[in-house]
């Protein structure tokens, strides 16, 4: 007879060993299984442990690729470093490029500002030689204008009304004499000791000897340390100005403050003064031509400026009261007595001038009892006789 085995040898079903919870399978068994049953199933928890290695494998990975990452960040990052470092030196040069074409370009634009100071002003020099009968200087002066500036506005007529006049006065011309133009020395000291020289003129406040040094800088370097020249230029430019026109050097002040408007604008004081300037001239280019507008201008500048100067050292009052008197000789001209009266009271309010006195005297009394107004004697048209057959 074959031995029976121990029922707690036996095996359990294949079906028993699948997902089934442990606390219904242990009740079940609970007294009857031995302990060697329990340890299989310890086995099999440990097999089930076992089966998480890949994870650890998939971390080793992971660090592996963690330790690669940082070389193409280094790899990248130096590129872009690369391309930064490109791009500041294409700016840079792209700058200075820019900054020597401005500088360029301003020195060319003062160059054609000073040739207009200077055809203006001998332009207004030849008004007052020809209202003076100075003919022949009033010629050469505008020979020289249009020499300068040959599309100077009003100089060709100008210089056609001189010859005229030259002509009926029976004055034979004089060969022209070239006006000499007074040039500057050109300085040969490098650029460094210019601006040095030029900083230590800025902190005195030396104005005219900055403004000499920061034109020799310029002659020699226009990009030369465009930003602080530009700002020393700018500021002799302002202070130079001031101080020609406060000296009765209308023209050249005008002609500083136009260059100074290229690299800033002005300051009221200064933008007053330039415009006073100019009013200045425009009366003057209107003396014994257009009272009325000479008066015009001299009034404003007698109520802000009255003791403004051209270089003759005229003021503006006296410019005011003489245009007045001038005023008041057009109306007694016409025999408009009562006007004429009051430019004259007016005249002699502001300065005594020489002759209004007894100007104004004679039109008080013809305004008050105004003479007969003489008639215009007409020569007659003779009657062309017809001709004898």
């Amino acid at each position: 007879m074959p031995k029976k085995k121990p029922e707690g040898t036996n095996p359990l079903p294949p079906q028993e060993i699948t997902e089934t919870d442990d606390s219904t399978l242990s009740q079940k068994n609970e007294g009857d299984a031995p302990e060697s049953i329990v340890k299989p199933r310890k086995t099999r928890k440990k097999a089930t442990v076992v089966e998480a290695s890949p994870v650890e494998v998939k971390d080793e990975g992971v660090e592996t690729s963690l330790e690669t990452e940082p070389v193409l960040k280094k790899r990248k990052h130096g590129g872009w470093v690369v391309l930064g470092i490109l791009g500041m030196l294409t700016i840079a040069f792209i700058g200075a490029f820019i900054g020597y074409e401005s500088a360029i370009n301003l020195r060319q634009a003062e160059q054609q500002n000073r040739v207009l100071v200077l055809a203006t002003t001998q332009y207004e020099l030849s008004l007052q030689d020809f209202a003076k009968g100075n003919l022949d200087n009033a010629k050469r002066r505008l020979e020289y204008v249009i020499q300068v500036y040959p599309t100077y506005p009003g100089a060709a007529n100008k210089l056609a009304e001189v010859m005229v006049a030259m002509a009926q006065n029976n004055q034979t011309p004089i060969a022209s004499t070239p006006i000499p133009v007074v040039e500057a020395t050109k300085d040969t000291r490098g650029e460094v000791a210019i601006f040095a020289q030029a900083q230590q003129q800025l902190i005195t406040k030396d104005w005219q000897n900055l403004f000499n040094s920061v034109n020799s800088l310029r002659d020699l370097d226009p990009a030369y340390e465009a930003i602080k020249v530009d700002g020393m230029y700018y500021l002799a430019l302002r202070n130079v100005g001031m101080t020609n026109i406060t000296s009765g050097n209308l023209e050249q002040g005008i002609y500083n403050f136009s260059v100074a408007r290229q690299i800033a604008p002005i300051d009221l004081e200064a933008d007053g003064l330039q415009r006073a300037a100019e009013e200045y001239i425009d009366g003057g280019a209107n003396w014994g031509v257009n009272w009325q507008i000479a008066v015009n201008n001299f009034e404003l500048l007698y109520q802000n400026y009255p003791f403004l100067s051209d270089f003759n050292g005229v003021t503006s009052k006296q410019r005011y009261a003489e245009s007045l008197e001038g005023l008041g000789d057009t109306y007694e001209v016409t025999y408009d007595w009562c006007h004429a009266k009051d430019q004259y009271s007016l005249s002699a309010s502001i300065m005594t001038l020489q002759g209004v006195s007894d100007k104004l005297s004679q039109a008080e009394a013809y305004c008050s009892n105004p003479p007969p107004t003489p008639t215009p004697i007409t020569t007659p048209t003779p009657t062309p006789v017809a001709p004898t057959p």
